[in-house]
């Protein structure tokens, strides 16, 4: 990985990606590191119960399915399983388990809940790794993300590092819609994924090794073990290509280990411990012209990248405190760096910018339960508290018109350090009233404190603020028969302005006196379940937002605009996800989506919000064919969109665009042994953009509308084996 810059250090160089000896530093996370080992060092003494008792029979196997389980509580509180009966949720909720996962074909998560319904995938970056996710359009700033019930936001900006999680590691990934704040907290207005990593279990694993167009190559690996009350599961994983365009080179290496100890009684210890790391090229965006003459070129930014790293630590504790008493709690650690090189159309005549971050988070969560269920009555209560630390120092350096990549003492243009505090308490209460009907009520209060301290170029900047809310949740599921179920919810939700929305950019962005932005969310829904893996689910919902937070470029706040809060917005959906058996030897499923979003209330009332598809389709089917053959095949199609930045809606709308992804693979055996495959993404060569943002350009002095291009279609082939 790349040295770069932290406060306080002598700085001076080239930032070339081609270069090592530029600016020194060490790439150690140390916090995280020091997070790790005071975990390590205080269940030291659990370690040894746990190894001295190896001898003890193994403990039962415990299968969890998606149409009988579901994590609906903040942490996951009775050992070994999930929380709930899924038709029991008063949500549209989808669980994507290992098999699942593998049968998805793709590098990232990102790429894995792109099919799902709801979601979109956007490129900001150009380098089709490096993509934004976004839920029921909202940008990918309103979806909160756990891992292993750690959040993965980021504190200073509430952005997601989603390509850093080792796909290969996670075990279950739940897609939880709506917006849940008492559920999760701030920043969960279109809803919450909750990701669970790989436990240990019997002496297995696989390898994989792929390589295809773009000089790619794909290598991963995992194993699982047990031995007695200690379990294990580790992974690996590297990818790179030499990109689609120019400059969109580069390398994405993960990892993961779990360490799980049953400790019997109900009583379970896990540590986890991911990390991730990526080196890539910014190509950019294009202009109409450029994109329709040579998309794969990058004419303005041939020398912007971003070098980003992300480890992650986390305990978790699962124990039954009695008949009806439960307690699940957690602590982790968390370490991210980046570096980013901008350069662009303006950089001849103001240079480029360099810019150096190091996030450091700790929390902790802690969750009580009681109660008792049956399949007629009973009732299960859940509360809890947790809190979080977030502190990112920042140095920014500008680079000269005449040496852009090359970086300066001189060059110090900021220097930075954001932090953010917050604490929850919250409770939901399940009623089973009947055999048929389950009622959930919840609340939460959040208290957050954010604070903005500047060295360079102004101590005067320094700022605080401190928000607090209090979000609601409600619902109602009845069961129709011992198969299908209907649900109605309310549920309240917001999302706090960032430390960097607030004041890391004075007079370029930044607005010290944003409001949190808030929603409520109505939703109903059914679900069907059906012999032969069937099963169909509906969601019709509608999401109201006020005091949306968007960047709006003519605002007198800033030279070149600001943060703004805009008024009401609405985003009306209905979703439908269906799958099952094709007969005994195929598989299809199907995930729509369509959505009517537009802004509520001010100048631009009854327009459509930007980037919001009004509808989204995913197809897909994987057929099982003579001689040990299958076939998969998965449509997707995107609407037409507004583009960003446009809330007048004056520009002409980015294409709707339809990929196509198959993949055949021959397995002589279908447990074990080598499997042979051969991948084709973009299988008819669409040329298409995922983004489009309505912006000033510096080489003609107008606004412009600029693309971010997608790859074209890439065959890649390999081999796999299972032992």
């Amino acid at each position: 990985m790349r040295p770069a810059h932290r406060p306080g250090e002598t700085v001076g160089g080239s930032v070339s990606r081609q270069g090592h000896d530029s600016i020194p530093r060490t790439r150690v996370p140390l916090r995280a590191a020091a997070a790790v080992c005071s975990v390590l060092l205080w269940c030291w003494p659990v370690f040894v119960v746990a190894a001295e008792s190896s001898d003890r029979d193994e403990p039962d196997a415990i299968e969890v399915s998606e149409s009988l389980t579901v994590t609906d509580t903040r942490l996951r509180d009775r050992a070994r399983t999930a929380d709930g009966p899924q038709r029991s949720v008063p949500a549209h909720v989808t669980v994507l388990e290992r098999v699942e996962i593998e049968r998805g074909n793709v590098e990232t998560l990102q790429d894995l809940l792109a099919t799902q319904a709801g979601a979109i995938l956007f490129d900001e970056i150009g380098d089709d790794v490096s993509k934004t996710l976004d839920l029921r359009g909202f940008g990918g700033s309103g979806t909160r993300v756990f891992l292993n019930g750690a959040p993965l936001n980021d504190p200073r900006n509430n952005s997601l590092a989603l390509e850093l999680v080792p796909l290969d590691h996670l075990d279950r990934v739940e897609i939880t819609r709506g917006s849940t704040a008492a559920l999760a907290g701030g920043g969960s207005e279109a809803g919450v994924i909750n990701l669970w990593t790989r436990p240990g279990g019997p002496l297995g694993g696989e390898l994989s090794a792929a390589a295809g167009e773009f000089g790619t190559l794909d290598l991963s690996g995992s194993m699982t073990t047990r031995a007695g009350a200690t379990d294990v599961a580790l992974s690996a994983a590297l990818y790179a290509t030499d990109g689609f365009r120019e400059n969109a080179d580069g390398d994405l290496v993960r990892g993961g280990l779990d360490l799980g100890w049953d400790l019997g009684a109900g009583r379970r210890l896990d540590l986890s411990v991911v990390s991730g790391a990526a080196d890539f090229g910014n190509p950019g965006a294009l202009t109409l012209a450029e994109h329709d003459s040579a998309p794969e070129r990058s004419p303005f930014n041939s020398l912007d990248f971003t070098d980003e790293s992300l480890t992650q630590a986390v305990l978790n504790l699962t124990t039954n405190l009695g008949d009806r008493w439960s307690l699940a709690a957690n602590l982790f650690g968390r370490d991210r760096q980046t570096d980013a090189l901008t350069t662009g159309r303006a950089a001849p005549a103001f240079g480029g910018f360099f810019l150096a971050t190091e996030t450091a988070v700790i929390g902790s969560a802690v969750q009580l339960g009681r109660g008792r269920e049956s399949a007629a009555s009973g009732s299960y209560l859940s509360l809890g508290v947790e809190w979080l630390d977030g502190e990112t120092d920042a140095a920014g350096f500008g680079t000269s018109a005449s040496d852009l990549g090359r970086v300066s003492p001189d060059g110090l243009a900021s220097e930075n350090t954001t932090e953010r505090r917050t604490i929850g308490l919250y409770l939901q209460e399940r009623w089973q009233i009947s055999e048929r009907v389950t009622l959930t009520a919840g609340a939460r209060y959040d208290e957050q404190e954010v604070a903005y301290r500047e060295n360079s170029p102004s101590p005067t900047n320094d700022d605080a603020r401190d928000f607090s809310e209090v979000s609601l949740r409600a619902g109602l599921a009845w069961s129709v028969g011992a198969a299908h179920s209907a649900y109605a919810s309310y549920g309240e939700a917001f999302l706090p302005p960032t430390v960097e929305e607030l004041f890391s950019f004075p007079l370029f962005g930044s607005n010290p006196d944003l409001r949190p932005q808030d929603s409520r969310s109505l939703e109903l829904g059914f679900r069907g379940r059906w012999g032969g893996g069937r099963a169909l689910d509906l969601a019709l919902f509608q999401i109201d937002t006020e005091d949306e937070i968007v960047f709006d470029p003519d605002s007198s706040l800033g030279l070149f605009g600001a943060n703004v809060n805009i008024g009401e917005a609405r985003r009306r959906g209905l979703e439908l996800s269906a799958r099952g058996d094709l007969g005994r030897t195929a598989r299809a499923f199907a995930n729509l989506t369509l959505m009517d979003p537009e802004l509520a209330n001010g100048p631009h009332a009854g327009n459509t919000l930007p980037l919001v598809p009004e509808e989204r389709l995913s197809i897909g089917v994987d057929v099982e064919l003579p001689h040990a053959l299958d076939l998969r095949a998965v449509v997707s199609h995107v609407g037409d969109q507004v583009l960003d930045n446009d809330d007048a809606n004056s520009a002409e709308r980015l294409d709707a665009y339809t990929v196509v992804n198959a993949r055949l693979s021959w397995s002589p055996r279908s447990d074990r042994g080598a499997t042979l495959f051969v991948d084709a993404r973009n299988l008819f060569d669409e040329r298409y953009a995922t983004r489009g943002i309505f912006a000033f350009d510096f080489q003609t002095f107008t606004n412009e509308a600029f693309l971010t291009p997608a790859p074209g279609r890439r065959i890649m082939g390999g081999v796999e084996w299972r032992f």
